[in-house]
């Protein structure tokens, strides 16, 4: 406490010099939630003593600043400009939070969107599928895109179950769990284990946000954008996105409706499974696909869905050499 006091009283008889800093790189970490983390590394200019950093939202929490040791740094917050005291050996600054304020959520298509004046690299959950980018990225690579700087949104796609155990309950974990906490002091001298990784209790403990999400963050190091080139991030992923359409018009039932439907209806879970997988597929899909998605054998899967077909649920058809499943609704 008398060296947080002491500090404290030193900042305050020290000259205020407000010094540049040099932002190195920004880096944003989507979670499947819709939590977003945010990391901007900084270098301050000689002689700073306080430095301006500005921050891609107002509201957030779990908030770090430490230097190039990984020690904690003071700071104080102010809207979405945090200042940060540094001294002359401080040859570098990470800012480290989290927000939710960054994406949105319209049908199944997640929107992040932000204003900075830098380039910002953008990191999405594992298998998301990007359907569309407000501007062409200034780098791409195998798990991240680099937007360039001004006013920027991308949308993606999340990845559906495409498993035997991909269950309602499997559903609900990609879009709900536990937030990181909401409190956060404006001061904070939080110890971070290394530069990059926050492990205040703030950011373990769980928090419902205002805007109805109950979240957390996934463990990072498991995000990658399978991304080829500008075609593969924006035309092919649309592209199978739209495939879930027919003829430009939403499918008759939503997910939910069907989903709701179909358990009314005294059927198997597997049987519930499979229609929602080819719904998923846009309504129609390969009878061997549906079968390797759910791991069944073939003979199981023809029996299956001349089951179905005769409870007027599907419509089996050849195309060449495939049988295909359609929904009828």
């Amino acid at each position: 406490m008398r060296r947080a006091l002491a500090a404290a009283l030193l900042l305050l008889l020290l000259p205020m010099v407000s010094g540049q800093a040099t932002l190195e790189k920004v880096t944003l970490e989507v979670y499947s939630s819709g939590y977003v983390k945010v990391t901007e590394t900084l270098s301050p200019g000689n002689y700073s003593v306080a430095v301006e950093v500005p921050l891609l939202s107002e509201n957030v929490t779990g908030l770090a600043v430490f230097d190039e040791n990984g020690k904690p740094l003071l700071f104080e917050k102010n809207g979405s400009t945090l200042t940060v005291y540094v001294v002359n050996s401080t040859s570098r600054i990470t800012v480290v939070y989290f927000t939710a304020e960054l994406t949105s959520k319209k049908g199944e298509i997640w929107n992040l969107s932000y204003s900075f004046p830098f380039p910002v690299t953008i990191k999405l959950p594992k298998g998301a599928i990007v359907v569309d980018l407000s501007d062409v990225p200034l780098t791409i690579t195998s798990d991240s895109i680099t937007m360039p700087p001004g006013n920027q949104s991308v949308a993606y796609l999340l990845p559906p179950p495409t498993t035997s155990s991909a269950t309602s309950t499997q559903t609900t974990t990609l879009t709900s769990s536990t937030a990181p906490s909401t409190t956060s002091p404006e001061t904070s001298t939080v110890q971070p284990s290394s530069p990059g990784t926050t492990t205040s209790s703030s950011q373990e403990q769980g928090s419902t946000t205002g805007r109805g999400r109950t979240n957390t963050p996934q463990p990072s190091g498991g995000n990658s954008l399978p991304i080829a080139g500008l075609l593969a991030v924006v035309a092919v992923p649309a592209i199978a996105y739209w495939a879930r359409k027919r003829g430009g018009k939403e499918l008759p039932v939503s997910r939910e409706e069907l989903k709701e439907r179909l358990e009314s209806m005294n059927l198997t879970e597997e049987e519930i499974n499979a229609l929602l997988y080819v719904y998923d597929q846009g309504g129609k899909a390969k009878q061997a696909d549906v079968r390797k998605a759910l791991g069944i054998p073939k003979t199981t899967a023809w029996r299956m869905f001349k089951r179905l077909e005769e409870r007027g649920l599907v419509r089996v058809y050849k195309r060449g050499k495939e049988n295909w499943v359609e929904l009828v609704f």
